[in-house]
């Protein structure tokens, strides 16, 4: 096998500098089955404008070329460093095409895939990721239960600092739909007597529920005894 220590050096710098790549597609896939599969991919001019300024810093380039190997017709993507040093990244292409047009998105889809494959990139999904975020708080928040307070007083704001959420932050919707299901449905409570539990944690309303207390709220309306 070929060593490269000058281009390994290089790509370990460069992918040190390379800045996030956001997805800014989003493609929606019907399958047999009547259900869809919904997916986002950066193009391959956002991931070129991303990082060839860093490669080229750091003498790198990546070149393209179609071309047979082993009787199969592959697109042939080389990452080559200044020293002469280079790896390889081969994709398959189809061979009996009769609409160019559709070659021609082949070799884009494979341009860019070889692209994140011999550089050893990620794509963030742009669209998401604030939610994912939100996500990750509340799963945060259910988990550690959010009983302990720190010595700063600040209950929660270590975990809404990793989940890179606010700590004022007020329950979702979801969660609000949930609560009222869980009180009338399973605890046989009115509205009245809700809205009595909610006066105790000094909020008027579920959508002023914080975050951090909407374990403590259903915990409180499940132990609920109303007065006769």
């Amino acid at each position: 096998m070929d060593r490269t220590p000058q281009l390994n050096a290089a790509l370990a710098k460069a992918k040190a500098e390379f800045p996030t790549i956001l997805a800014n597609k989003n493609v929606k896939i019907p399958t047999k089955t009547g259900r869809e599969i919904n997916f986002t991919y950066a193009e391959l001019e956002e991931i070129a404008q991303a990082v060839v300024p860093t490669l080229s810093a750091n003498g790198l380039a990546i070149a393209h070329q179609m071309q047979f190997v082993e009787d199969k017709f592959c697109l042939v993507s080389t990452l080559r460093h200044e020293s002469g040093e280079q790896i390889e990244s081969l994709y398959p292409l189809p061979i009996g095409f009769s609409d160019a047009k559709e070659l021609g998105i082949q070799i884009s889809y494979s341009r860019r895939y070889n692209t994140l494959c011999l550089l050893d990139i990620t794509v963030i999904d742009s669209q998401n990721w604030e939610e994912t975020k939100r996500k990750l708080a509340r799963e945060i928040q259910q988990e550690a239960g959010l009983t302990h307070k720190p010595k700063d007083g600040k209950q929660g704001s270590i975990l809404h600092d990793l989940a890179g959420v606010n700590p004022a932050q007020t329950i979702s919707e979801a969660q609000a739909k949930r609560l009222w299901a869980i009180a009338r449905k399973e605890c046989n409570l009115s509205d009245g007597e809700v809205r009595v539990i909610l006066t105790e944690f000094k909020v008027e309303s579920t959508a002023d529920i914080p975050a951090s207390q909407y374990d403590k709220v259903i915990e409180r309306i499940k132990n609920f005894n109303p007065k006769f």
